[in-house]
């Protein structure tokens, strides 16, 4: 089984096989699902973002692993906020038309 998205941080992955990265691919997919971001741009961001931060967290024993989680998570955060702004179905009931 493969990966849907492709995971270039080497420092995260060497050490990680395959199995484990489709299955936190997997969990990663089912939770943004349930953020409601359907945008495909942010949902593979966010997705990515999730299985680094899984990932880095079963390797924290690792030298620069933390900076590697805290960055991700802050990458993810970051996402999930633009996602959020610009998605224009969250946004529509929220905004109060201003009649002139």
């Amino acid at each position: 089984t493969m990966a849907l998205y492709a995971y270039n941080d080497d420092f995260i992955i060497n050490s990680i096989d395959a199995d484990t990265l489709y299955e936190e691919e997997n969990k990663a997919i089912d939770e943004v699902e349930k953020l409601n971001i359907t945008d495909p741009f942010y949902k593979e961001k966010l997705v990515i973002a999730k299985v680094y931060i899984a990932l880095s967290l079963m390797q924290l024993e690792n030298d620069g692993m933390n900076l590697k989680y805290n960055s991700y998570s802050k990458e993810y955060q970051r996402y999930v906020s633009l996602s959020k702004s610009n998605s224009s179905s969250s946004n529509v009931s929220s905004i109060p038309v201003m009649r002139g």
